[in-house]
Order: structure tokens, then C-alpha cells, then sequence
């Protein structure tokens, strides 16, 4: 899986294009030791001289001033399957098809888990000498040519992004190619809880167990799901349409209340596991009254089912509260102790949650793709940012002095 980012560059002059194009070249970053191969490439131009070309094409036509670069990047899910070598081939085509006519330097990080790629395009074209323009519609436009260069080299790709009201915001659109998104995490423990749930209780139950609390009411057309980790989220942010409300409680009534044809609710799949998990609870049922039968000549104080399985396993040192809670368990069968069992609780994968998203808010497609700088690279990357004062001025100044001279 890959997606296309655009990473904001304010400062825009020829100090900083040199301070992003050092950045992305850097040599341990690039390096891939199995190809032995640094991966800086470049399209129309060549990439290790990538700077000196684009102020050379800039002063040809004029056009040394205003807006000089644009800052993109390709990163894969840590899950793909891909060499760095593959990267870098799919990130040349994706530059040559994207930015036709301009130089562009290429280069693929292979230092994190994820593989990315960087472009940094020279915002004048070498043979028209017009400027790269950019538009609220251009990143969709280049995730979509970036997911059919994934598809035709045989990658996976995500769910496309699309702005507006309760779609994926691009933060969120980038947490579940990384694999930490808390609200995938929150779905998936949806889908459990409902494995296991033959009722409205026992839904809620089973949500309380994994660590959460929902606020389900009949006024209220949305159901919101609580968090461990503080966080709120509608049942429409969720994409996908099972997890709404009405779905939800339908699915529910049919479990509690089966009665001739079922209507669709998109909880078809988890309803055959809640059947094979009920059937499993009732031949454990039936086991422990085995069990309880073949020790009725213990005495009269095992009177009950509870009190037979209390008296097995019962030890000198087990606590009241401890011996209750354990009967109480083991009368309401091994549902809820098998989604103990699958070791996803409160404390399970909290990494997960660690997200600074805030949810069950409207995502503001200007906002979300055009965060700082600083904010992409930490976010996405997880890089030491480049700082453009580390650069003498005087010292770029003496050299594009220089260089001009010989143009």
C-alpha cells in the first residue's frame, strides 16, 4: 500500500530548495545495501546535481523568484512487501507521469520501516518555461495515477481518499497505511465484541471488557463509541456502513429475537462466528454439568453448578471476592473469557492509540492537506528536520554569483 503526500515548503528561495534537496539525498538514508546502490535519481535532469540545474533552468527563463519548488512524497506501508530497489523504479514512473516537462529530483529513504520516496520538483518547466501550478484537486489527481502504477506493478493499494463531510481524513488516511489508526483499532474491536454478542447487553458488556463505553440512546441518531484513550468517535466515522446505529441494533434484534428471513445488516460474517461461538458455549456448559454431576457425592454443600466447579478448583488461598468473581465467570460461559483470552483489553496495543488526531470532528480537506512542514515529516516520517539556517548565505551567494557567469 502507498500513499502520495504533499509536504508544505513556506520558505521559498534558493537556500531552502538546497536545504530539502540535501535533506532528501542524504547519503544514509538512501543508501539500499542490497542493491549496493544509493537510490537518488533524477527525471529531465540529474539528480546529484539536481540543485544547480534548476537555478540554471530558473535563470534562463526569468524566473529566479516566487514560488521555486514543491516537496511531494510516496511512502509504502511497512506491511508491503517491497525492496527499495522496487520503490525507486515505481517512484520514477510515478515522477515522470506526474510532472511532465519539469526536472525533478527523486529519492528513496530505505533508514525506516516504511519505505518513501521524495520529489522535489523544480517549479519552472525546462522546455516552457512556465511554472508548475497546484491546485486543491492535485493531490487526489496524484494518489489515483500513483494507485494505478501500485496496481500495475502488482502492490495493494488503500481505500482512495476523499475530502468532505464523514470521509477519511488524509491524518486518518495515513494512520491506517501505517497500521497505528486508534480508529481502526476501535473498529476492529467492534467486530470482536460482536462475534461474541447474541444481544444489545451483551454487545455492551463485551465493549466494557475491551475497555470502552458507548453513549446509545434513542434520541440521539448516532451511537458514540468512548475510548481507553480518551478519545470520542461517531458510528459515521467509521467507514463503513455496518457499523451505524440502526445496523447495529437490527443485527442484534435478529440474534436476540431470530424469526424467519433476516434482513441485511452487514454483520452476515459475524453472525455465523456468534452462532459457532455460541455452540461452543453450550458444549462447555454441558461439560461442566458433566463435570459437576460426577462429583454430586462430595457432600450437600455443592449444591449448585457454581459451587461443583468452586469446590475442583478451589484452593485454601483464593480470596471471596476472587472465588466469586471466578463463579460468576464461569455461569455466564466462556464468551466474555474468550475475548479475554484473545489478549486484546484496555492495555492491549494502546501504542495504537498514540495518534494527536482528534476525532469525531469535520475534517477540513485545506487543513488537512496543507499542514506544516514539520508536522509531515514528523508525522510521516519520523525525520530530524532540515534546517535551513544551518547554510552561510554570503557562502551560496559567492557561488550563484559564480555560477550565473558562466550561463
Amino acid at each position: 500500500m502507498a500513499t502520495v503526500m504533499y509536504i508544505p515548503e513556506h520558505r521559498q528561495n534558493r537556500f531552502a530548495m538546497r536545504a530539502v534537496i540535501n535533506y532528501c539525498m542524504q547519503e544514509y538514508k538512501t543508501y539500499d545495501s542490497k542493491s549496493k546502490r544509493k537510490l537518488v535519481s533524477g527525471v529531465n535532469c540529474d539528480g546529484a546535481n539536481s540543485f544547480r540545474e534548476f537555478m540554471a533552468t530558473k535563470k534562463i527563463y526569468g524566473k529566479d523568484n516566487g514560488f521555486f519548488f514543491y516537496h511531494y512524497a510516496q511512502s509504502f506501508s511497512p506491511k508491503e512487501k517491497i525492496t527499495p530497489q522496487q520503490a525507486h523504479e515505481i517512484a520514477l514512473e510515478f515522477a515522470e507521469k506526474a510532472w511532465s516537462g519539469h526536472e525533478i529530483l527523486v529519492a528513496t529513504h530505505c533508514d525506516r520501516e516504511h519505505i518513501h520516496s521524495h520529489f522535489v520538483i523544480n517549479s519552472v518547466g525546462f522546455e516552457s518555461g512556465k511554472k508548475l501550478r497546484q491546485s486543491p484537486s492535485t493531490l487526489k489527481q496524484l494518489r489515483k495515477l500513483s494507485d494505478e502504477i501500485c496496481i500495475a506493478h502488482g502492490f495493494c493499494v488503500l481505500q482512495p481518499y476523499q475530502g468532505g463531510k464523514n470521509s477519511m481524513s488524509s491524518r486518518e488516511y495515513r494512520a491506517r497505511l501505517r497500521g497505528n489508526s486508534w480508529k481502526e483499532k476501535l473498529a476492529k474491536d467492534i467486530d470482536t465484541a460482536m462475534s461474541y454478542s447474541g444481544s444489545k447487553d451483551e454487545f455492551i458488556r463485551n465493549m466494557s471488557i475491551l475497555g470502552y463505553h458507548m453513549t446509545w440512546t434513542n434520541e440521539r441518531k448516532y451511537l458514540t463509541f468512548h475510548c481507553p484513550n480518551g478519545k470520542s468517535c461517531r458510528d459515521i466515522k467509521l467507514q463503513d456502513e455496518k457499523y451505524l446505529k440502526e445496523n447495529i441494533e437490527l443485527e442484534l434484534r435478529q440474534r436476540e429475537f431470530p424469526a424467519g428471513a433476516e434482513q441485511p445488516t452487514g454483520w452476515e460474517d459475524s453472525r455465523n462466528l456468534y452462532e459457532q461461538h455460541l455452540r461452543e458455549r453450550i458444549q462447555s456448559k454441558a461439560e461442566t454439568q458433566r463435570i459437576a454431576d460426577s462429583y454430586s457425592n462430595v457432600g450437600n454443600e455443592i449444591s449448585s453448578l457454581a459451587g461443583a466447579v468452586s469446590k475442583i478448583i478451589d484452593n485454601d488461598f483464593e480470596a471471596p471476592d476472587e472465588r466469586r468473581k471466578r463463579i460468576e465467570a464461569e455461569e455466564n460461559g466462556s464468551a466474555l473469557g474468550t475475548v479475554l483470552g484473545l489478549g486484546i483489553g484496555v492495555v492491549t496495543n494502546t501504542a495504537a492509540y498514540n495518534q494527536d488526531e482528534t476525532l469525531d470532528q469535520e475534517p477540513d480537506y485545506e487543513q488537512e492537506e496543507y499542514k506544516t512542514r514539520e508536522e509531515i515529516l514528523q508525522e510521516i516520517f519520523g525525520a530530524d528536520d532540515y534546517d535551513y539556517d544551518d547554510y552561510d548565505d554570503s557562502e551560496d551567494e559567492d557561488e550563484d554569483e559564480a555560477f550565473s557567469m558562466t550561463l
